[in-house]
């Protein structure tokens, strides 16, 4: 009797425990479905943003280039324009990231019209604050000169920069209506136009500044119109574009103008101020780079055009994550945004990493491909294999920061992050580089302090930041 009753018992137990583990199985197998899905979306975003970013990169190479035959004057004078024209576009730029965030957040709620609305408030407030910068560099040769640079490049960056700045209010149109068609899933729209730009504004660049094609020869102020002019027709063919696909969709906005600016606003503002912020402490860098010789200098200039590559992957999955946790919790799925940033960091790390160790074992090759000079190349080797050390770090420290910008704790990224690249960057290059005579190879040093410390700070404010309350 005891016995039937203790074989009734053992199979009721193991039916439970079969039953248990094919619930385990189940659980098991639907998220590894989910952590695939996951990964699909990110690189569905990822690869397009990547490839859309460096056609950005490449209008100002294209310029850079093409004035190359004027002479080391002009290149030198389109360099400088360059740099300085880009730290007045910083504050709009990250401005235009308030677009992204809020619109994914109402994607994400269901309210797609109120998206169309985020993405008006940004291109009305780009319009304004490129009048503004057209305004500002409508003379800017003192600007250049007040930075030190000789009078004869400040010349020529002038003629560049007022030429080039005409295109301030569309280049930030056009920034607005990325980071919306980001929010909605579409970067491969942006990254078509992008392509087209560029070979636009080479063909264009071309003849305005050589006096092709019948066109006049404008020299360096040639290549700022045509990127200018580039720019128009760019922002004029996203905003169409996204104006046909809302009108075939349907959406209409709820939201009010002026609400969807101040939205807008409330996550921007701090974002671009941290964007200005860290350009102007990386520049300072570069001036007290410059000031110990021209080898240190050029060897700065080598190793950071060879890690440019690396850094597209990963910032373009920090993008991509900013989109997907943005939605994730505009659904108030805490569990989504943590699949996005656990998937997200493992690609790039992965990438970065394996590009690190390409720095590590081949960082003299690649220093000789860019230079011959036998003083720039063991300093840019040796920056390499800094640069080796620094690239996990920076992988994580970009993701993490795009995963904080998509659950809207701008203020925190931007206040930790500003506060940490002013310490580590500027002064790792005076106090190790020029105090402490380690010249490049110290300054850069602090690149791997200032990620060290943002990815761990990040990091905890992810997974330990008062933030997730509201949606716990």
């Amino acid at each position: 009797m005891l016995s039937a009753v203790s074989k009734r018992l053992a199979r009721r137990a193991a039916r439970r425990a079969a039953r248990a583990k094919r619930a385990r199985e189940g659980e098991g197998e639907l998220q590894q479905l989910k952590a695939r899905e996951t990964r699909s979306a990110l690189a569905k975003l990822a690869v397009p943003i990547a490839a859309a970013m460096l056609g950005e990169s490449a209008l100002g190479l294209v310029d850079t280039k093409l004035v190359g035959g004027l002479g080391a004057e002009a290149l030198a004078g389109v360099g400088t324009a360059t740099v300085v024209l880009f730290l007045g576009y910083a504050l709009a730029l990250g401005l235009m990231r308030g677009v992204k965030v809020r619109a994914a957040y109402a994607i994400g709620e269901g309210r797609a019209g109120d998206g169309v609305r985020y993405a008006q408030a940004g291109v009305l407030a780009g319009l304004a604050l490129g009048v503004v910068v057209i305004a500002v560099t409508r003379a800017p040769e003192g600007i250049f000169r007040a930075l030190g640079v000789s009078a004869a490049t400040a010349r020529v960056a002038a003629e560049f920069a007022a030429a080039r700045a005409l295109g301030a209010p569309a280049m930030f149109v056009v920034s607005a209506m990325v980071q919306y068609r980001q929010a909605v899933g579409d970067a491969r729209a942006t990254m078509i136009a992008g392509l087209l730009a560029n070979v636009f504004n080479g063909t264009l660049a071309y003849a305005l500044i050589y006096g092709r094609f019948g066109l006049p020869a404008l020299g360096v102020a040639g290549a700022g119109y045509a990127t200018a002019l580039t720019e128009w027709v760019e922002a004029a063919g996203l905003v169409a574009y996204t104006v046909r696909v809302s009108r075939r969709e349907g959406l209409v906005p709820s939201l009010g103008l002026g609400a969807a600016l101040r939205e807008v606003a409330t996550l921007g503002v701090p974002t671009g101020a941290h964007f200005l912020a860290e350009n102007l402490a990386f520049t300072t860098f570069t001036l007290v780079l410059g000031s110990m010789g021209p080898a240190e200098m050029a060897a700065h200039q080598v190793a950071l055009m060879a890690i440019r590559a690396s850094f597209l992957p990963g910032f373009a999955m920090s993008e991509a994550a900013c989109v997907l946790v943005g939605r994730s919790l505009g659904r108030r799925d805490l569990a989504e945004a943590d699949r996005v940033a656990k998937e997200a960091l493992r690609a790039a790390l992965a990438f970065m990493t394996l590009c690190g160790m390409v720095f590590l074992f081949g960082g003299a090759a690649i220093a000789r491909f860019f230079s011959d000079d036998p003083r720039v190349v063991p300093v840019a080797t040796r920056l390499l294999v800094v640069a080796a050390l620094f690239q996990t770090l920076d992988a994580a420290n970009m993701v993490l920061r795009g995963l904080l910008r998509g659950a809207k704790d701008v203020r925190f990224v931007a206040l930790c992050g500003t506060t940490i690249a002013w310490c580590c960057i500027p002064g790792a290059a005076w106090l190790l580089g020029k105090q402490l005579g380690l010249g490049a190879v110290g300054g850069w040093w602090g690149f791997v302090l200032e990620t060290a410390l943002c990815a761990s700070l990040f990091g905890w404010r992810w997974t330990k930041g008062s933030w997730r309350a509201q949606y716990q």
